[in-house]
């Protein structure tokens, strides 16, 4: 019975992200294409020459007219800074609907397993498994990744957390990492846990678009961070249909 429905589960969550991955490449290919005119743009002016003058208004329900509120210039250089921040709002927002689908899993496999309602708190929904199923609370700590599998899953959480209710600002990275690790208690290695974290923080957000491989490589190559984010919570809920799934355990 548990065995069936946790698969059931799985296979679903799955089918969802693929989903949500499908959009993701969707949005890149788009944004590429939009970079590439820019860049052929470029070659013929400078990126400071303004290259558009715009007038923004509004209808006004007492005057019953368009009333104009703004104006802007915008240069390529001011295009391409707006291009890359809605790219990385996209990714953001694909970022959070794949953990909602994530916890969604994982919340249903805890009530799957025990009967009762899983906790507001992820991290006890978490420690239950880790604290029931050896070989998980093993493979979180253990693996290719050589990063710990629950911080991994908590820190998308939060960085859910802050695009959904803070449009993805991270004021005090600092903070934000100490509330990561802190809130996962797994203190243990917290310099790498502090750098892992960081990585995901730019310029006081959120930033999670392919980053540039740096090496001697003729062709240019990119880092999937998308694809790395999603991959932690995959990994997690893999751990629970292999292990959690076939020895059920009350609280």
């Amino acid at each position: 019975m548990h065995h069936a429905s946790i698969e059931l589960s799985y296979n679903e969550l799955l089918k969802d992200l693929a989903d949500i991955n499908l959009i993701q490449q969707v949005a890149n290919s788009a944004f590429k294409r939009e970079f590439d005119i820019l860049n052929e743009f470029e070659k013929n002016k400078s990126p400071d020459s303004v290259v558009g003058n715009y007038a923004f208004g509004f209808d006004n329900p007492f005057s019953g007219e368009v009333e104009k509120y703004a104006f802007r210039k915008t240069s390529i250089s001011d295009l391409k800074r707006l291009t890359l921040q809605q790219k990385n709002n996209q990714y953001c927002w694909l970022l959070s609907n794949s953990f909602e689908k994530f916890e969604n899993y994982i919340k249903g496999s805890y009530e799957n397993l025990t009967t009762k309602s899983a906790p507001r708190d992820l991290n006890k929904t978490l420690a239950y498994f880790s604290n029931n199923y050896p070989q998980l609370n093993k493979s979180e700590k253990i693996n290719k990744y050589n990063i710990h599998l629950r911080v991994a899953v908590l820190l998308v959480e939060k960085l859910r957390h802050v695009i959904v209710h803070e449009q993805g600002y991270i004021m005090d990275s600092k903070k934000f990492i100490n509330k990561v690790i802190e809130q996962s208690g797994i203190n243990n290695n917290r310099l790498e846990h502090e750098e892992f974290i960081q990585q995901f923080i730019f310029d006081g957000k959120v930033y999670i678009v392919e980053q540039s491989v740096v090496d001697d490589f003729t062709l240019p190559r990119y880092h999937d961070v998308y694809r790395y984010l999603v991959s932690y919570l995959l990994a997690y809920a893999l751990l629970i249909k292999e292990h959690a799934q076939y020895s059920a355990k009350t609280v």
